[in-house]
């Protein structure tokens, strides 16, 4: 039960950061690995000095370990430490949006008006068979293979990639895990985090990359009690 009791944030999920991103900011945020728990949300992480020693060590030892001087943290506090000291070229992230909006609006224009998707009396997904139908008169009419980008719970406000997400099925989250590999080639916090604090209109910048991606023909966004899921 890895847990810890935080003043701010009370009992919650615990990690490990180096003191110095505790204490600092924009040291850059470096991301350790865990084979055994690839889809982690909050894995350890350390600075770029501490980044340094470690490939100076070639491993973690009595050195760098001291040098870090690890500290467990909540994985709320996690959050607002990434946010403070994660950096980013963010011309390259804008640029990425723009490129993929711009790909991706003529088409889905024309998947809705083709397809007719706002005539038709319901929809349902089936993560099993990656499979969106759109109903009417009980009738499927449309059937769409589909991949999830993500989900945004209105109540906490945050994005959370498919990847990271572990009630969604392997089937229709294997795609957004390329969009993390994307951003950790780029240092793009928004593609490598795997859940972060959006406005509705970011979690379409989200959808529009993986859609970009993926040579998709359209996006589509289905509501529920707590959010949505795209």
């Amino acid at each position: 039960d890895n847990k810890v009791e935080c003043d701010i944030h009370g009992k919650t999920d615990a990690t490990f950061l180096c003191a110095h991103l505790v204490k600092g900011e924009k040291l850059g945020f470096n991301l350790g690995y865990d084979p055994e728990n690839p889809n982690n949300l909050w894995p350890d992480a350390w600075c770029d000095e501490c980044e340094k020693v470690l490939d100076t060590e070639d491993e973690w030892n009595d050195q760098s370990e001291k040098f870090a001087d690890i500290k467990l943290l909540c994985v709320q506090c996690y959050e607002d430490i990434r946010d403070r000291n994660w950096v980013q070229g963010d011309s390259i992230f804008h640029e990425l949006v723009k490129t993929s909006i711009s790909f991706i609006e003529p088409r889905h224009k024309e998947f809705l008006t083709k397809y007719q998707i706002d005539s038709h009396e319901r929809w349902d997904w089936y993560q099993e068979t990656a499979k969106l139908v759109f109903s009417h008169n009980g009738e499927p009419q449309v059937e769409a293979d589909i991949h999830f980008s993500g989900t945004y719970p209105t109540k906490s406000e945050t994005w959370m990639w498919a990847w990271a997400n572990e009630n969604l099925d392997e089937k229709v989250k294997t795609s957004a895990r390329e969009i993390k590999v994307i951003g950790e080639e780029l240092g793009l916090k928004q593609l490598v985090a795997g859940r972060f604090t959006t406005t509705e209109v970011d979690d379409w910048e989200m959808t529009s990359i993986l859609a970009k991606h993926l040579n998709a023909i359209g996006v589509y966004r289905t509501p529920s009690e707590n959010g949505f899921t795209y």
